[in-house]
């Protein structure tokens, strides 16, 4: 995903969880990203969503995320929806990622 990213131009940070992602803020001035893609399923049964919600509360920023699940259930998708997260389904293709990415840059106005 690193090297599928960079390759789009994007600045990639990589964190195991929502306290690694606070981390490398708190040491790194503050710089947010603009868009944050997380797993669904992360280790000790923790979840993506949860994981972003925590970092967001203590970013204190509105951060847009992307929420990558295997679980294709319409309830985990409505869930999500409805606590305003974008939803892709492994197996992750490319060109849906890429899409979805544009739109959500275009609507921040960035660069």
């Amino acid at each position: 995903m690193t090297a599928l990213l960079s390759g789009w131009g994007c600045e990639v940070v990589t964190a195991r969880g929502a306290d690694d992602a606070v981390s490398h803020i708190r040491s790194h001035d503050a710089i947010l990203p603009h868009i944050i893609l997380a797993d669904y399923h992360l280790d000790c049964d923790a979840l993506g969503d949860d994981a972003v919600r925590l970092f967001r509360t203590e970013a204190n920023a509105q951060i847009p995320a992307i929420i990558i699940t295997a679980d294709r259930s319409p309830e985990l998708r409505q869930h999500l929806t409805r606590n305003g997260f974008h939803v892709l389904t492994k197996p992750l293709k490319p060109a849906p990622l890429r899409a979805l990415l544009s739109r959500t840059v275009e609507d921040l106005h960035l660069p």
